[in-house]
């Protein structure tokens, strides 16, 4: 039986745990770490332009002026897509802590950076200065602000503090700010309570009954 489709981003906004734009990119995917339940959330380019805009990789009004270039040009859009799905699975495999060493998620990493972002700029903005990608192409201007922001990441000490959640099911990823490193669940109100729930049912089972897997 097909699982019935996910909600639109327009209608569900997503759920932004990574404490990286770039992680919140990866986890675009429901049940990454289930192949045979996984959920793809960016089933269109509108669908990769409401999650730009909710999650910061555009500027506030900017959804809306990609949602039209995409409309106008829907070839293009389908190919920028493409190689939006292709970076999100290079950055998961970069930045998993428990991924054998990647083979060539850098080189594509440095493409996106070099075909998508086109010159860096620095620019003024209400919280400060920051970078400003000016992509030869509109449609790129998501894959730019990703693909920076995962650069940096990569370069950074922050790195060392990614995490996937302890449900492997889910296998979001998430930065852990803690100083013991001790967060284990993308987010207490999904993954940590259903781990909760569990192990208070196998609790009340009896003995030699092990209950759901």
């Amino acid at each position: 039986m097909l699982s019935p489709p996910l909600p639109s981003y327009a209608e569900t906004p997503p759920k932004l745990v990574g404490g990286a734009l770039a992680l919140d990119f990866v986890n675009t995917v429901e049940w990454r770490g289930d192949p045979a339940a996984a959920g793809e959330r960016l089933t269109s380019y509108r669908e990769l332009a409401l999650w730009s805009g909710h999650a910061g990789a555009l500027p506030a009004a900017g959804s809306a002026a990609l949602l039209a270039e995409a409309a106008a040009r829907p070839a293009d859009a389908a190919r920028w897509l493409d190689a939006a799905i292709d970076l999100r699975q290079a950055i998961a495999r970069l930045l998993d802590p428990d991924a054998a060493p990647p083979g060539g998620d850098l080189t594509l990493l440095n493409r996106m950076l070099a075909l998508a972002g086109g010159p860096a700029r620095l620019q003024r903005t209400p919280a400060g200065i920051a970078w400003s990608d000016d992509p030869a192409d509109p449609l790129a201007a998501p894959l730019a602000a990703i693909a920076r922001d995962a650069a940096e990441l990569l370069v950074s000490g922050r790195a060392a503090r990614v995490r996937c959640c302890g449900d492997a099911r889910c296998g979001w990823m998430f930065i852990d700010p803690a100083r013991g490193r001790g967060r284990r669940w993308c987010s207490m109100a999904d993954c940590g309570n259903r781990a909760k729930a569990r192990r208070h049912y196998r609790r009340r089972q009896p003995a030699g009954d092990a209950g759901p897997p």
